[in-house]
């Protein structure tokens, strides 16, 4: 693809889908919830249960705390203590990358691992996926643990609510999402995410960033389509996500929660909670509903601040091939450039090994090494796949304005 300049179209907004319509007007709900992922692959939840103003208000307090915490405190997290991917992770220097100065802490539910993790005998996801997560010092923030445990769980029971809407808004039995999540034992991934502004970046490259994110295809600024789930749910307070409305335009995301005063340039919702698909509903439905592009813009968080984020992944089974609802079997090649046999639970592990390469080099370097081509060959067809469908919309947005 040629370097073309991304636009910023104001004209457009992600769709809110309102949660108390699945009671009070089925009929709506269902209706905006599908034009919602088949056209933007991205909605605003409003009124989203579990997910209050009040609670997500905790929820940045605590989480905030931690990320202002002394960094010796933040590293008795330390990711790289275990093998499963669960913890702190340091800030990526500013000179690493072009578009995002983050730190991070992943967790999931606490489960005992399904073997060693260096079995060779089991599947790499079976060795990788299930395991305890790593806490920092409670004496030192008491109230850290709690709150994550409390939004998994609250986060866990919407996306098996929102999953399920969203198959019968596909003209399936919610059976059907049954056979690809377990909720009593789930995989998953979630993450806290802290990014710096452009003020972390030395005054003599910040204009090289800047430029970077004027480019649509730029690989150096984060863009990129979540592969491995179903959908994923997100809270923030501060602007900065950007989603693919059609091929060279993004719609600024609005902010969930807001924590601070000050003007910004995106809508405020309160109680909502952001829900995009991900590259295994996009190949369940056969492209109906398509994984989309997005990114953090280091560039659109206020100045002096901070942006906080909280991604949640809902991963399916992971073995067993993707057979599209409705279907008997998977497709040769799918929506999205799925192939049919493809090892599903490889490519999730891969993707953590590739997003955390502190935990990889110490535990994982072999099974990368061995794994990872496939992997990028994987990643790279998803994408192509999402932006193609991405520029049907815009044709379909073009044909409605004339």
């Amino acid at each position: 693809m040629s370097e073309t300049k991304s636009k910023n179209n104001s004209s457009l907004e992600l769709p809110e889908v309102n949660w108390l319509d699945k009671d009070s007007n089925q009929n709506k709900f269902f209706k905006d919830l599908s034009y919602a992922l088949s056209e933007f692959g991205f909605m605003v939840l409003t009124n989203a249960p579990g997910l209050s103003d009040d609670f997500q208000q905790n929820a940045f307090k605590e989480v905030r705390s931690f990320f202002d915490s002394p960094k010796e405190l933040k590293k008795t997290a330390y990711i790289g203590k275990t093998p499963y991917f669960r913890g702190y992770s340091l800030p990526t220097p500013a000179d690493s990358a072009f578009g995002q100065v983050i730190e991070a802490f992943q967790y999931g539910f606490e489960q005992e691992p399904l073997c060693e993790h260096d079995d060779k005998t089991q599947p790499i996801h079976k060795r990788l996926f299930r395991g305890p997560n790593t806490w920092p010092d409670p004496e030192a923030l008491p109230g850290f643990r709690p709150l994550i445990d409390d939004l998994n769980a609250r986060y866990h029971r919407l996306t098996h609510l929102l999953g399920e809407a969203i198959v019968e808004s596909l003209g399936e039995d919610v059976s059907a999402f049954h056979e690809y999540f377990d909720f009593e034992d789930p995989d998953l991934a979630a993450s806290l995410n802290h990014n710096y502004s452009l003020e972390a970046y030395a005054e003599k490259d910040r204009d090289k960033v800047k430029k970077e994110y004027e480019k649509f295809n730029s690989n150096r600024v984060g863009a990129h389509i979540d592969g491995p789930p179903f959908i994923a749910l997100l809270i923030n307070d501060r602007p900065g996500l950007q989603v693919v409305a059609a091929e060279g335009q993004w719609i600024d995301a609005p902010v969930t929660c807001r924590t601070a005063p000050g003007e910004y340039h995106v809508p405020v919702i309160p109680g909502s909670v952001i829900v995009n698909t991900g590259g295994t509903l996009m190949h369940l439905s056969e492209g109906k509903y398509s994984a989309t592009l997005h990114r953090v813009n280091t560039t659109l968080i206020p100045k002096g601040e901070t942006r906080i984020s909280m991604p949640y992944f809902l991963i399916p089974k992971m073995e067993g091939d993707l057979v599209p609802f409705g279907k008997s079997k998977a497709n040769a090649i799918g929506a999205g450039g799925y192939e049919a046999g493809r090892d599903r639970g490889a490519n999730a592990s891969v993707n953590r090994m590739g997003t955390f390469p502190q935990v990889t080099k110490r535990w994982w370097a072999k099974e990368y090494a061995e794994l990872s081509q496939i992997q990028r060959s994987e990643v790279k067809a998803e994408t192509q796949a999402a932006l193609d469908l991405a520029k049907e919309r815009g044709k379909r947005f073009k044909k409605a304005k004339t």
